[in-house]
């Protein structure tokens, strides 16, 4: 606990002496450890550093301005905080070395004109040091137990940064370890956080991890024991904090309403989001790019234990993983959807569900609208029932929108004219004429690609193409070549490009 050089200046037993500050008026804020006397040379080489050292003079009287200037060195190399020397018994004034070797080290140096009893001033200062260290302890004390009897009422991090605020009567900021702003109380995060250096900051640590930290920001001071206090438990409780909601169960529900809340629309602001999310260790921010992961099929799979594995697949702090009923959602902020989709597959695969399938949802720009993404994975998720093991939404944008006209009168006759001959031939001889014309138009009309796909000698496709014209006509046209995609989907939206499914059939009149 320390003291400052002001403070020991205004004492009244220092005031009778009659001080004057000749070298450090503007470093009489520098605290004083404690306060030490000595007339010896030797005297710097028997400090620690952060004493106020008084003195008259006779160790160095007569070893003139290069003994004056090494003493002065010799001090401020031992690092004492302040030089005090009694006029009247070795000097009459300060010498003229001394004072130039206090501004050349800066070591504030006090004169003091007036002879007075060096022990009163000892007393008095290391009184006051002393008190104020126990009531630091005190403090403390009474900070340790508020904290504790919060966590006791099952305070979280927001709640703990609140109350950490009124201790100390100024603002608290809580940073994940890359500096995401978590929660701040006494300020507006957005506009004042970042521009106010921390007066106090401590690391905050769950399961032996650097997780984050904890700062007090100004008016408060970095030397007021209360503030250290303060922020040092202050990182304990809230490491205390995070582990019991991880531990509890409590991490799973507040991750289920989050998401929850996402799918619903549920939310005041996009902050009022980023907030709980960071709560929750996630590095989210307003702006994304964000996308959604469907993680379905899981049938008789531990579902805690494809959360566990799909929350170790992705980067760390960037998804939001929890259960929505039979299924699981990821909320993955990242562009990279089918990246993150195998990923997933391949580590719940190895927790048990064997038959998993993943839907990447589309990707889109903001956090609030994240809804988006979820709702077009599922809707995807409709169309590829037994399909793919891997689906992208963005894949699906033309049978997405199909989906709402496939069982109307137009879908149906426009199928019929494109498509019925080549299904009515199929049906009667045993060929596979939809899927050549699928597979040829999903590879460009690249007959290369195409007999590559299907497997098939190049002259066996020549026949086949031959076929397909003789019997719908010209299917290289640009208006014919929309409209018979267009027909292809609406008969069979979930086959692929390479689909060894069954031949679409669709009604016709025979």
């Amino acid at each position: 606990m320390t003291i400052t050089l002001a403070e020991i200046v205004a004492l009244d037993c220092v005031q009778r002496t009659g001080p004057e500050v000749v070298v450090g008026a503007d470093l009489l804020d520098r605290p004083v450890r404690w306060v030490h006397t000595s007339e010896l040379a030797e005297a710097p080489y028997l400090l620690k550093g952060g004493e106020l050292l008084l003195t008259t003079g006779l160790g160095i009287g007569g070893r003139g301005p290069l003994g004056e200037a090494a003493y002065v060195a010799a001090l401020a190399e031992h690092g004492a905080a302040a030089l005090a020397l009694e006029l009247g018994w070795t000097f009459l004034e300060a010498p003229a070395a001394l004072i130039a070797a206090c501004r050349e080290h800066s070591l504030p140096l006090v004169v003091l004109h007036e002879v007075f009893p060096f022990v009163e001033i000892t007393e008095q200062v290391q009184s006051a040091i002393l008190e104020r260290a126990a009531a630091g302890a005190r403090r403390e004390r009474d900070v340790r137990e508020v904290l504790t009897d919060a966590l006791l009422d099952g305070a979280g991090p927001q709640e703990i940064t609140a109350l950490l605020s009124s201790m100390v009567s100024a603002p608290v900021v809580v940073t994940t370890a890359d500096g995401a702003l978590v929660t701040a109380t006494g300020l507006d995060p957005a506009s004042s956080a970042r521009r106010r250096r921390p007066v106090a900051r401590r690391d905050v640590v769950l399961l032996d991890r650097h997780w984050g930290q904890v700062a007090v920001l100004p008016p408060a001071r970095a030397d007021d024991p209360g503030v250290v206090a303060a922020c040092t438990y202050g990182a304990e409780a809230l490491g205390l904090a995070l582990l019991r909601s991880a531990a509890g169960g409590d991490l799973g529900v507040r991750r289920r309403h989050l998401l929850d809340d996402l799918a619903e629309r549920r939310w005041r602001s996009s902050g009022e989001l980023v907030a709980r999310a960071r709560v929750l260790g996630l590095l989210f921010a307003a702006d994304g790019p964000y996308v959604a992961l469907l993680v379905t099929d899981l049938e008789a799979a531990d579902v805690d234990a494809v959360v566990r594995a799909a929350v170790g697949a992705l980067p760390p702090g960037t998804a939001l993983v929890a259960d929505a009923g039979d299924d699981v959602v990821a909320v993955l902020r990242s562009s990279a959807a089918m990246t993150a989709a195998r990923a997933v597959l391949h580590a719940v695969e190895g927790a048990g569900a064997g038959a998993a399938r993943v839907v990447a949802g589309t990707v889109v720009g903001r956090l609030e609208d994240v809804d988006r993404s979820i709702a077009r994975a599922r809707a995807a998720l409709a169309l590829t029932a037994g399909g793919e093991r891997v689906v992208s939404a963005a894949a699906l944008t033309a049978e997405l929108l199909l989906a709402d006209v496939r069982d109307g009168e137009f879908a149906r006759q426009l199928v019929r004219e494109e498509l019925g001959p080549l299904a009515v031939h199929d049906a009667s001889h045993g060929t596979e004429l939809v899927r050549t014309l699928r597979v040829y138009l999903a590879h460009s009309s690249s007959k290369v690609h195409t007999s590559e796909a299907l497997r098939v000698r190049r002259q066996t496709l020549y026949g086949r193409l031959q076929r397909i014209g003789e019997l719908i006509g010209d299917i290289t046209a640009p208006r014919r070549h929309t409209a018979l995609v267009l027909a292809l989907a609406l008969a069979d939206p979930t086959a692929g490009e390479g689909s060894s499914g069954a031949t679409p059939r669709p009604a016709v009149r025979r």
